[in-house]
């Protein structure tokens, strides 16, 4: 087990699907024979992760008991450690933002991974590479390729020696389009890249993303890499809900 963090963000009011007649926070939801938690959780190489911590609001807490919902579940997917939850009093202006509201519980000089828990993806590769010094450089950005038109993602474009020369959101720059999982060999990159860019109002869309945080290290000479999924299921929208293959969380276990 390394030292660093898995930060999961699940802090948002998920209102469309409550516009779509669910009660339960997003997280909660089931698809395909899990809960959107358990499915996007279960590709990830948990046991890489030495602390684990989850950004919600506290809301959730008094009206669905997201700390016990938190510590069942993760203890079902084999996790190594017991979780850590931030309680958040209200949404953030997007998930840079809500990861930095965690910063109190992060070591800037130890590694992190941001992800969600609205996207279902599977990689051969990825715990080998985040277990690599040498081959996960100064961060790990998972993708995937996407073989059509469709800027509701983030993306990442590669230069010749196959590292990222930069990243975009909401911006087709390459074929290569990001799962969400975000990967910093050091936190202190994360937390002072997001800070800055908070402070400077560097919206995307209205909202703080993390993908094009990536940039700004890249301009200050870190090198990140990519990790390709072989298998990756959107699980953001009603419409995603609903196209969820039924057996889909037992096909990863």
């Amino acid at each position: 087990m390394s030292g660093a963090a898995l930060l999961i963000t699940m802090a948002g009011r998920g209102e469309r699907f409550a516009r779509a007649g669910h009660a339960l926070p997003k997280y909660m939801l089931e698809a395909g024979g899990a809960t959107l938690f358990e499915l996007s959780l279960s590709g990830l190489p948990l046991a890489f992760f030495s602390r684990l911590v989850f950004v919600a609001l506290g809301a959730h807490e008094e009206d669905f008991g997201v700390s016990a919902f938190v510590k069942k579940k993760a203890a079902a997917l084999g996790a190594p450690v017991a979780p850590e939850l931030v309680l958040l009093d209200g949404p953030t202006g997007g998930q840079a933002q809500t990861a930095l509201a965690a910063r109190g519980a992060l070591d800037p000089e130890a590694g992190l991974a941001i992800y969600n828990i609205d996207t279902y993806f599977r990689s051969a590769t990825l715990a080998r590479t985040l277990a690599d010094p040498a081959a996960r450089a100064d961060g790990v950005i998972g993708a995937f390729r996407l073989g059509r038109r469709d800027e509701k993602w983030s993306f990442a474009r590669l230069g010749p020696d196959g590292s990222v020369t930069g990243t975009a959101e909401k911006e087709q720059i390459s074929d290569l389009a990001l799962t969400g999982f975000y990967h910093f060999s050091r936190a202190g990159d994360f937390l002072e890249a997001a800070s800055a860019a908070v402070a400077a109002g560097e919206r995307t869309g209205g909202e703080f993303y993390v993908a094009p945080l990536y940039n700004r290290l890249i301009a200050a000479g870190r090198r990140f890499v990519a990790d390709t999924a072989s298998r990756i299921v959107p699980l953001g929208t009603p419409e995603d809900l609903a196209a969820v293959p039924p057996g889909l969380f037992a096909e990863g276990r």
